[in-house]
């Protein structure tokens, strides 16, 4: 593995320790809230990215380059994952009711979650990163590259050729021709909650 999709696996890592330390009622409070942060990403992306990269948008009249507008998009969406992700988890959170399996089979469930959540967040914050062309290379004023030869093959396998993200995955991938199971997803999620 190369080093970003390594990275990328530490985060999903912390997020099974969690959950395993939390109990997957409890964490499937911020899979609800990742679910619906992703279908409400889906919706807006496209938008935004129409209002900022029209010809004559307050941006562009400005001359902020596409390379600046990337990474503005790149930032307001990562620190808004984070924010989410924060938010699920402090306070009130959004715990789920009822009483735990003991044992093996609650573990495995905190252990699927925390997985789950992983894969939710790490993957979210990694395809913002790939849609907007790694911005961070130029904030770290690195040169120029493509970003499919800056990934090693089992990244560039992962996001460009199998869209394994969450966002390609699930939901449209910021596409606005598919619908994807996003909405499905919401709706289960809410069910279950009042549900159980």
């Amino acid at each position: 593995m190369g080093p970003l999709e390594t990275f990328f696996f530490g985060i999903g890592c912390v997020f099974i320790i969690i959950g395993l330390i939390r109990g997957f009622l409890k964490e499937l409070g911020l899979t609800t809230v990742m679910i619906v942060w992703l279908f409400a990403m889906d919706q807006l992306i496209p938008r935004v990215e129409e209002l900022i990269r029209g010809e004559n948008t307050f941006l562009a009249n400005i001359g902020l380059t596409q390379a600046t507008m990337n990474g503005t998009l790149w930032l307001l969406l990562s620190v808004g994952t984070i924010v989410v992700v924060y938010i699920a988890y402090q306070g009130e959170t959004l715990a789920f009711e009822g009483a735990a399996p003991k044992g093996l089979t609650g573990f495995l469930f905190s252990l699927l979650i925390g997985a789950i959540n992983g894969y939710l967040v790490s993957g979210t914050l990694w395809w913002i990163l790939h849609r907007y062309q790694y911005p961070i290379a130029d904030i770290a004023r690195l040169v120029p590259f493509s970003p499919t030869s800056f990934l090693s093959p089992v990244a560039q396998d992962i996001v460009v050729n199998n869209r394994l993200l969450p966002s390609d995955l699930l939901g449209q991938g910021a596409d606005t021709t598919t619908l994807g199971v996003l909405p499905l997803l919401v709706v289960t999620l809410v069910i279950l909650r009042i549900i159980r």
